[in-house]
């Protein structure tokens, strides 16, 4: 049980939804505008999971098309920020120390790519962070899909030389916790969506993971290949 005053907030990073501007690899495969109605799908499970937490939300958006920003994820927040930086290392560093400044005891950051990131692991999240000094959720590409810090624990490192988008990212972040003496609680790895192949893969067990969360991609799935 997560103690009152201990509360984490969710940092959900996502992309604002215009097609040909996200899940582009995808785009290539199903088109822009089907590619950017399975982004949406995929965003409406996070913010259905984020919901059933009952855990506080900031929207952290890319700041492209602000006017393409939907209501509905926008009403979803108890805040919505710009995400500010030049890379993903840079905006993430930004979003914590963000939140930490408004006196936030934790934070729970999220991708918006990841349909079966479920109610229940971010509640693990944040009791993890009662006993751990963090928590960390990996996808199976070799990066992470979810990462928990305390204000203790937050370290530049963590952001900072990190290879983005290869299959070393965990590897490095793992190698950061230990240098700094960071004990971190190891959460299920989890299926992102960014290539076709992920998407197939997902197809294939769309439930496995998610449990009952993944109601809307589930649907759009079916549309798209059958």
């Amino acid at each position: 049980m997560i103690k009152g005053d201990e509360t984490p907030v969710v940092a959900l990073f996502v992309r604002i939804p215009v097609p040909g501007r996200v899940k582009t690899r995808l785009a290539a495969h199903l088109g822009k505008e089907n590619a950017c109605r399975l982004y949406r799908s995929m965003v409406t499970d996070i913010l259905s999971a984020i919901r059933t937490s009952g855990l506080p939300m900031y929207l952290f958006h890319d700041g492209s098309d602000i006017h393409h920003l939907p209501k509905a994820w926008q009403d979803a927040a108890c805040k919505v920020i710009e995400q500010q930086g030049d890379g993903l290392g840079e905006r993430m560093a930004a979003a914590f120390q963000h939140c930490f400044a408004e006196n936030n005891s934790s934070v729970i950051l999220v991708g918006s790519d990841i349909p079966g990131l479920h109610s229940q692991m971010l509640l693990q999240a944040g009791q993890a962070l009662q006993t751990f000094d963090a928590a960390i959720a990996p996808v199976v590409d070799g990066g992470y899909c979810l990462l928990a810090l305390k204000p203790e624990s937050y370290h530049h490192e963590l952001f900072q030389n990190i290879p983005w988008s290869t299959d070393k990212v965990l590897q490095a972040t793992l190698a950061v916790f230990k240098q700094n003496r960071i004990e971190a609680c190891m959460l299920a790895t989890l299926q992102d969506i960014d290539t076709i192949e992920d998407l197939k893969e997902f197809y294939r067990r769309p439930f496995q993971d998610a449990g009952a969360t993944c109601t809307t991609i589930a649907d759009l799935l079916h549309f798209l290949f059958i």
